[in-house]
């Protein structure tokens, strides 16, 4: 055996005693914190460090991390208040509307405002073929074919965001149809399907799948209950 190796091995365990002493006596740092500023520990970019210049450090990095989720949170908080502050706006506006086009007027108009849609329209069912004449642009049949098309949301009332067929974007936006690259589209129901609001973007990114729908679902609701009462009129 070679004298390297020998004091390699009594290196070895010496560091191995330390260690165990460090663990029997874990609060040595506390008794002695002058032994803080004489450690040193390697640093991840080169060089040498005390161990409180590196506790510092992690310090550092942790309250980053901490400002960043705050500031996160802050604005979600903010959105929130936000949103909150628009339904209860529709809600009081929906209260002293007239009739189903001040309805969808009041409507219309926050929603297109708050989630910044280029595009915004509602479609109502109806059996009454008079009413679908006298309002084209807002009735549609109950048994027409292009509902099909939407089912499954109307049957789950959950509203679906993201990129719409093209046969969806023309149902609801017309003449907008092709300008359209992302959607949210909502279902109205208030115990039989009412119709559909659909708020149209020419960002792709506007309204995506992954976005949360508790805004889109309560706004639904509350339009839904408001357009009840004056279709039974």
């Amino acid at each position: 055996m070679s004298q390297q190796t020998t004091q390699q091995e009594e290196k070895l365990a010496d560091e191995l005693q330390l260690i165990s002493l460090l663990k029997e006596h874990g609060d040595i740092l506390q008794r002695h914190p002058e032994l803080l500023a004489e450690l040193e520990i390697p640093h991840r970019v080169g060089g040498a460090v005390s161990l409180i210049e590196r506790q510092v450090g992690v310090l550092r990095d942790k309250l980053k991390i901490s400002e960043n989720h705050l500031r996160e949170l802050m604005e979600i908080a903010r959105v929130n208040d936000r949103l909150a502050n628009s339904r209860h706006r529709i809600a009081i506006n929906l209260l002293s509307a007239h009739d189903l086009i001040d309805v969808t007027s009041v409507v219309l108009d926050e929603l297109k405002n708050e989630l910044k849609a280029e595009f915004a329209d509602i479609r109502l069912f109806s059996d009454n073929a008079e009413l679908v004449e006298k309002h084209p642009g807002l009735f549609v049949p109950t048994h027409a074919p292009e509902l099909s098309q939407f089912s499954t949301m109307l049957k789950q009332k959950i509203p679906v965001c993201g990129r719409s067929s093209e046969e969806q974007n023309i149902f609801l936006f017309d003449d907008n149809a092709k300008e359209v690259t992302s959607a949210a589209v909502i279902p109205l129901v208030s115990g039989a399907e009412l119709g559909l609001l659909g708020l149209g973007s020419r960002e792709a990114d506007r309204f995506q799948a992954s976005m949360g729908t508790e805004f889109l679902t309560q706004m639904g609701e509350l339009v839904s209950a408001a357009l009840a009462v004056h279709l039974e009129k």
